[in-house]
């Protein structure tokens, strides 16, 4: 069985939670649903995200080619 570090772990939980406010729907999903969408910019979001460690954060902003938090910001509306 793979080894999965700490890292990679606390990433799978802030998408998990998040994904958890949104009732595990996607923003389409929820649109088509009538249920209010739960962006990046929601302060429970933010919350998960100042949780994790500026190592994590960085490691979410590479894999998703943005140089700081407002381009991440712009990647998720």
């Amino acid at each position: 069985m793979a080894k999965v570090s700490s890292l990679s772990r606390s990433i799978n939980t802030f998408y998990v939670e998040w994904s958890a406010l949104n009732h595990y729907l996607s923003s389409y999903e929820c649109d088509r649903n009538g249920i209010a969408y739960i962006g990046f910019s929601d302060p429970r979001v933010q919350k998960l995200w100042k949780g994790l460690s500026a190592q994590e954060r960085r490691e979410i902003m590479k894999r998703l080619g943005a140089k700081n938090e407002t381009e991440l910001l712009n990647y998720f509306t």
